[in-house]
């Protein structure tokens, strides 16, 4: 930010507030702000624009050109829902092939390691190569990568029900299907925040109702197809032929809405530098939602590859173990958009601490005792209303701190980081397995709630961080008493009561 813009920030400010206070704060403020370059080189009329309209809610560039929050996005909405009902979906029931597998022998080369590194591969390249995903529509459209991401997926599908050893398995099902779905996913990313702002979460959570619905009736259609056929492959053939339909169906609707500030077609290498913008790494709260949400998706890989088998493993029949993975996905339909509404309601910052300590008082004193089917169910209708909050909220987190602008930027950093750690999740699992001991996934079962304990731990700081910017913002008002801005310049100074009293204090963010 230039000396001129920086000294009429500062004389924005009442006379009455103390200067060494005020200068003290300003600086701070301004050294954690989430200003892109564009801001910086936005005209003087557009800054006065964002000053009126800046709460610190979100970030500056978003206030430029605000999303319609509704109209033809809840469409794409819609859309990217089917797609994720056919992705997520089909992903979310490997849990039933894995069970298969670890219970057959149609590989017999293969061991329980193989089957959740395929597991793991799928989930980590979906993940990792969302800034390649970036790079490829801006130079082959958006469109068609998608469709290529489709036809790619019906191929992983079909190929995999024709391998006959596990090394084919790991590059049909495994990297193929890892790509088509880390293309469809990271193509989608982008769809709903350049639809909605204040409604984001909600849109988000009302996407993810596909990953619920996917996984619960997949769930039923893959174990029937099993068990009807005897194996995997007609299943499989099953996912390719229903998943390229309702794919296809979506890809006629779904479109990315063009911001009004981008007149200006960039070429392919600007957008492909905006993709890997490593800015956003000296971007300190972006780290603190990329740990929170790296924690909560290695739990809930976890408990989602691993419900189906932890079933079987206190002695529960096949077709209860399934059943049970399907109310779970089925809780998810609902719990998903439940998550994006209480967001709304109590702030997504809020929501997210709240739902990941939601989720650990379910792991911590029940999933250890569960013994019985009748214990199982109600768990697994619990736990589908805040397991899956690190792949719900971490969109409208990151969005917050890094503007829509170098949104793709900061989301390919997360699910980088978030796909490297998951691609070893399952095995971390199965490896924690005492198959010998009358607890058998005891050890894997505080592995999880270790995970989600990080989340909450990771988020509080992210917490404090947007407490500051907002109380920032707040004292910019000029409507503001004279004592309110007093007290809050007082509540930023840099002490470490003051930083603890930001973290906790009540505030819908």
């Amino acid at each position: 930010m230039s000396s001129s813009t920086l000294a009429r920030y500062i004389n924005e400010v009442p006379n009455t507030v103390d200067k060494k206070v005020r200068s003290s704060s300003r600086s701070e403020a301004l050294n954690n702000a989430d200003c892109s370059d564009e801001d910086e080189k936005s005209g003087a009329a557009e800054q006065t624009v964002v000053s009126e309209k800046d709460d610190g809610l979100y970030a500056r560039d978003e206030y430029l050109d605000p999303p319609p929050d509704g109209g033809y996005g809840w469409v794409c909405c819609g859309c990217v829902a089917l797609m994720n009902f056919a992705t997520w979906g089909p992903n979310t029931c490997y849990g039933i092939f894995l069970s298969y597998f670890l219970s057959s022998n149609y590989f017999p080369e293969a061991t329980p390691t193989d089957f959740a590194v395929i597991g793991g591969i799928v989930i980590g390249l979906t993940l990792i190569l969302l800034p390649f995903v970036a790079a490829c529509m801006s130079i082959f459209g958006y469109k068609r990568t998608l469709a290529f991401a489709i036809v790619l997926e019906a191929v992983a599908f079909i190929s995999s029900s024709f391998a006959k050893t596990v090394g084919v398995l790991y590059v049909t099902y495994g990297v193929l299907l890892g790509i088509s779905f880390g293309i469809i996913f990271g193509s989608n990313t982008i769809v709903i925040p350049s639809w909605f702002l204040k409604k984001r979460a909600l849109a988000n959570g009302m996407g993810h109702v596909g990953v619920g619905l996917g996984g619960l009736v997949f769930s039923f259609a893959v174990h029937a197809m099993i068990d009807r056929t005897g194996d995997h492959r007609w299943a499989m053939r099953m996912l390719a032929a229903t998943t390229f339909s309702i794919n296809i169906l979506s890809l006629c609707f779904v479109k990315v809405r063009q911001l009004k500030s981008s007149n200006e077609k960039e070429n392919s290498f600007e957008v492909l530098k905006k993709s890997f913008d490593h800015s956003v790494l000296k971007i300190t709260p972006l780290h603190y939602s990329a740990l929170w949400s790296s924690f909560c998706t290695v739990g809930y890989v976890i408990l989602m590859f691993s419900i189906s088998n932890y079933a079987t493993s206190i002695g529960l029949p096949v077709k209860e173990a399934t059943v049970a993975l399907a109310i779970f996905n089925g809780s998810q339909a609902l719990g998903r958009p439940f998550m994006g509404w209480l967001s709304e309601v109590a702030g997504r910052c809020n929501a997210s601490i709240l739902l990941t300590g939601y989720t650990l008082i379910l792991l911590l004193p029940f999933w250890l005792n569960i013994t019985k089917f009748q214990e199982l169910v109600p768990f697994c209708i619990l736990l589908g209303f805040g397991a899956g909050v690190g792949a719900v909220n971490v969109v409208p987190l990151v969005a917050d701190v890094v503007g829509i602008q170098r949104f793709a930027a900061g989301m390919g950093y997360v699910f980088f980081g978030n796909g490297g750690v998951t691609l070893f999740a399952e095995v971390v699992a199965l490896r924690l397995r005492n198959l010998e001991s009358q607890k058998p996934y005891l050890r894997c079962q505080i592995f999880v709630i270790c995970m989600y304990f990080g989340g909450l731990l990771s988020l509080l700081p992210y917490r404090e961080w947007k407490v500051r910017r907002v109380l920032n913002a707040r004292i910019n008002n000029e409507l503001l008493e004279d004592s309110s801005k007093e007290t809050y310049e007082l509540l930023l100074q840099n002490t470490w009561l003051n930083y603890f009293k930001r973290m906790f204090l009540p505030m819908e963010i």
